[in-house]
């Protein structure tokens, strides 16, 4: 991977992960609720839950990314083929492929930033139907980082955000994190302990 390739990954990944918690930040802000159908104020008549959908949705779409590019990177690193196409953005499968030191260290550090409560998971139905499955479990057991890949990439869909509109039709469950802030950390750690590379004189 040539240098300025290098230096790109390694920035998309901190911006990406910035613009996820910047989301997060406004909803917060702006006391922005998961479970209440009234409007929020100067936000010219937005109703608070479908307020809070569409930002999670750019929230999540972007925190996704910025895992995806993290994972990519320990690729690279570890002298890894990077997958291309649709099976580059399937977190489960990219850490799968990561050699199995990696993984440990990791998932050492996944369970280092996990709060004591854990992770708590909101599901709304996108579009009520007679096709819409039961609802899923609130709280699932989710008990290291590859089970938290692939509920990221088989039911949150996080790399389908971007389209989440077009699920509307789909009687299905649109998923969503409460808090991202253990991902953000996450991510946060891990590239504390990466270099980002520089060439003397350029960008100075």
């Amino acid at each position: 991977m040539e240098l300025f390739a290098f230096q790109l990954l390694y920035d998309n990944i901190h911006d990406f992960k910035t613009t996820a918690m910047h989301v997060e930040s406004e909803i917060r802000h702006h006391g922005i609720r998961s479970d209440s159908d009234g409007t929020v104020p100067t936000m010219q008549g937005r109703k608070h839950r479908d307020m809070w959908v569409s930002m999670k949705t750019v929230s999540h779409y972007n925190l996704g990314v910025a895992l995806e590019l993290m994972l990519k990177l320990i690729l690279h690193l570890t002298n890894k083929p990077i997958p291309r196409g649709k099976q580059g953005h399937c977190l489960a499968k990219l850490y799968g492929q990561i050699p199995e030191e990696y993984q440990d260290r990791l998932e050492s550090t996944y369970r280092s930033v996990l709060p004591a409560d854990g992770l708590t998971l909101i599901a709304f139905a996108c579009t009520p139907t007679r096709r819409t499955p039961p609802q899923p479990p609130v709280n699932r057991e989710i008990s290291n980082l590859q089970g938290w890949f692939e509920y990221l990439d088989s039911d949150l869909r996080w790399w389908e955000k971007r389209y989440s509109w077009e699920a509307l039709d789909g009687g299905r469950w649109c998923h969503h994190l409460s808090d991202i802030s253990t991902f953000v950390e996450l991510i946060n750690r891990v590239m504390l302990q990466i270099e980002r590379p520089s060439v003397a004189g350029v960008g100075e």
